[in-house]
């Protein structure tokens, strides 16, 4: 059984979760929230490598099917990115749980790792090596018959997830005998921060679209994962307003992720409503898109926008700083995310607290697309983007109640706030912030004033 829901540990609600805390959220994620999946995160993340297995005792103790319709799957920091003995104490966590497991109930509550960031076979070959030996290893050892946890490469760069192909293909290479299946998660957040909303999206329906010829070429089926988000940067899918549209324009996802806003900010209405939608749409087949045309747009749009974005990552960095941590994570300034744009690197922080940062800044983060719109508009190509992403006037539409012209340009210049207006006229969108909001943003930013501006939207970032 491949899980449809995974519930993860992501710090986009206003609400503080503490790493002690995740033991009984794991089981309310199945309980109360239908989560057939549980994402323990290590990437930037202080979470205690008991964590696996204190969960998987409590499920084994509350009654839960724990490897038959309910799994644990860890995702690992990146060895390439983070310290080495950092990835590799998670992977002997995760079969530290499946041993526990196996002796509690004869199953095993891990049977896949995520690997994220994923942009080169050799680390895919590492990883996939090394779940093996240690699995072995305790086999061996305990006398405990154990299988080595499959391998879920997560990619969450535009550039790598049109190359999922040849990524799939080199771990592929690495097996001794070829699987019955692969899970591919694709990750819309980072990809974001790095390439700008319109890039990440568009990189995603293209590289769903593609999943069926990777399918024949590669002789194995294929399950796609959406790591998304509630505000329309991050995807949406999580967002009751906009959820029912976005399982639309990513069709061909089979599981999608339930991030930590929409069972803690929103009603629990709202949040059934946001998984009914993915349910009833998990199964619809992808979109048909262009790549080639797509491609060149994905190109244009992600080079507008990282030209636009260094000339305000110091504001963003200083912004940034007051964004409050609602999970126990690494400080973005050691694990942060880098944008290489006119022989520059900035450093900018992970994609939650830059979200955050520009809702702050009175400018929505997909409103960094302006200059792309406003181009493509005016050489007749904005068509071709509308039809690839059906739902984006309508995220422009939801996100221009969090704009604010007058604190926008304090943040950041009257001359992008123009251009941002220039957009929605092309767009046809005349929405204005309510009130509330309005007081909230022209007030003076600490930390208090953005987890109000957060509680508002339903989600920190």
């Amino acid at each position: 059984m491949i899980p449809r829901l995974m519930c993860t540990q992501h710090p986009d609600a206003t609400v503080k979760v503490t790493a002690s805390e995740e033991v009984d959220e794991a089981i309310v994620a199945y309980t109360a929230y239908g989560c057939d999946e549980v994402m323990i995160d290590y990437e930037g993340k202080t979470t205690p490598y008991a964590q696996p297995k204190d969960i998987t005792v409590k499920a084994h103790d509350s009654g839960l099917p724990l490897g038959e319709k309910f799994y644990l799957t860890p995702r690992m920091p990146n060895p390439r990115l983070e310290e080495f003995e950092r990835s590799m104490l998670t992977l002997e966590a995760a079969i530290l749980a499946n041993y526990f497991s196996a002796k509690l109930t004869g199953r095993q509550a891990i049977r896949w790792v995520v690997l994220p960031m994923v942009a080169d076979v050799e680390t895919l070959g590492l990883v996939y090596r090394m779940l093996i030996h240690k699995t072995e290893a305790y086999t061996r050892e305990t006398g405990v018959k154990l299988e080595p946890p499959e391998l879920i490469p997560l990619i969450e760069d535009a550039v790598a997830q049109l190359k999922a192909d040849e990524l799939i293909g080199g771990l592929l290479k690495q097996m001794s005998q070829p699987p019955r299946y692969l899970r591919l998660f694709l990750g819309k957040s980072d990809s974001a921060v790095k390439h700008g909303h319109i890039a990440s999206a568009l990189a995603i329906v293209a590289t769903l679209s593609k999943v069926k010829a990777v399918e024949r070429e590669l002789g194995v089926k294929i399950y796609p994962i959406l790591g998304m988000g509630s505000p329309p940067f991050r995807g949406a899918i999580n967002n009751p307003t906009l959820s029912h549209l976005e399982v639309i324009q990513y069709a061909g996802y089979y599981t999608a992720t339930i991030q930590s806003a929409v069972r803690y900010d929103t009603s629990y209405d709202e949040y059934t409503r946001v998984r009914e939608s993915i349910l009833n749409a998990c199964c619809l087949p992808s979109r048909d898109i262009d790549t080639p045309e797509v491609e060149g747009l994905i190109t244009k749009a992600s080079s507008t926008y990282r030209s636009l974005i260094v000339k305000y990552a110091e504001r963003v960095v200083q912004v940034a700083r007051l964004v409050p941590g609602t999970r126990d994570r690494v400080s973005w300034a050691v694990y942060g995310r880098n944008i290489t744009a006119e022989d520059r690197v900035v450093n900018m922080p992970r994609a939650i607290v830059y979200t955050s940062t520009w809702y702050a800044m009175g400018l929505p983060p997909i409103f960094l697309d302006a200059p792309t719109v406003v181009e493509l508009a005016k050489s007749d190509q904005l068509d071709v983007v509308l039809r690839a992403l059906p739902t984006l006037k309508r995220e422009w539409e939801y996100d221009a109640q969090f704009f604010d012209p007058q604190t926008a340009a304090k943040y950041t210049s009257e001359e992008l706030v123009k251009t941002v207006q220039e957009a929605m006229d092309y767009l046809g969108i005349n929405a204005r912030a309510s009130g509330t909001y309005l007081s909230l943003l022209r007030m003076n930013r600490n930390e208090s004033n953005i987890l109000a501006m957060g509680k508002f939207r339903k989600f920190l970032g």
